[in-house]
């Protein structure tokens, strides 16, 4: 049945005892596929918070959930992390395949609608693959998605980028990456650039394709993340 799922349904259990607040959860899609994620609720009592859209690079599609906490944002709350907004970190069950972006936003809708998320502060990252994903979340879904955290995006979708222009995007690449050329993130920041003011643009001049461990390990990127709003 169309859309049947979007329930949250199998199990639900705490990844260890110092994170009860990072679960693990499966969702059926309506494509009939199932996404594991993880899903981090903050530990602040609020009636509304942010919530941030995580997706892992290529390397790291698998049937192991476990292999999301590698990297990011995942990892900076396996390590004990705290932060202000609610994290969804789905798993691509397509180990050689591309995110079906269009699945993963139905999910973060169907979570926005259940959860108490404020619906315009919600955010988007990704690297690598991952980046490849929340761009086309982004081009598909205009004035949905309140700012994006673009990591040595895998692909930008340059003749679409227009349908992003009211999106604040902060652009993060290694000038040595040897498998997603700097030039298409340095390209793509002076064409959005011309359209938001809010664009940024941080190039690692040693870093190769590993520019998410010092964009995620850096406080003022959330700082700046959450200052966003629709």
């Amino acid at each position: 049945m169309k859309y049947k799922s979007l329930f949250l349904i199998l199990t639900l259990f705490s990844i260890g005892k110092s994170f009860a607040q990072l679960q693990t959860y499966t969702m059926e899609a309506n494509t009939q596929e199932s996404y594991q994620y993880l899903l981090y609720t903050p530990t602040e009592k609020k009636e509304q918070y942010p919530l941030v859209v995580s997706l892992h690079g290529g390397a790291n599609s698998d049937s192991d959930l476990n292999i999301v906490k590698k990297h990011g944002i995942p990892k900076r709350l396996n390590e004990g992390k705290d932060f202000p907004f609610y994290v969804f970190a789905p798993l691509n069950p397509n180990k050689k395949g591309l995110w079906n972006d269009r699945q993963i936003h139905q999910m973060v809708m169907k979570l926005a609608d259940s959860l108490p998320i404020d619906k315009k502060r919600i955010y988007l990252t990704g690297l690598s693959r991952g980046g490849d994903g929340i761009w086309r979340m982004a081009v598909n879904h205009p004035n949905t998605y309140a700012a994006m955290l673009s990591v040595c995006a895998a692909d930008i979708p340059m003749i679409y980028i227009k349908w992003a222009k009211n999106l604040p995007v902060w652009f993060f690449h290694g000038e040595e990456d040897a498998v997603v050329p700097v030039e298409q993130t340095k390209e793509a920041y002076k064409t959005l650039k011309k359209l938001n003011s809010k664009t940024k643009l941080t190039i690692y001049p040693d870093a190769k394709h590993d520019s998410w461990t010092e964009t995620y390990n850096n406080e003022a990127v959330y700082s700046w993340l959450l200052e966003q709003h629709l």
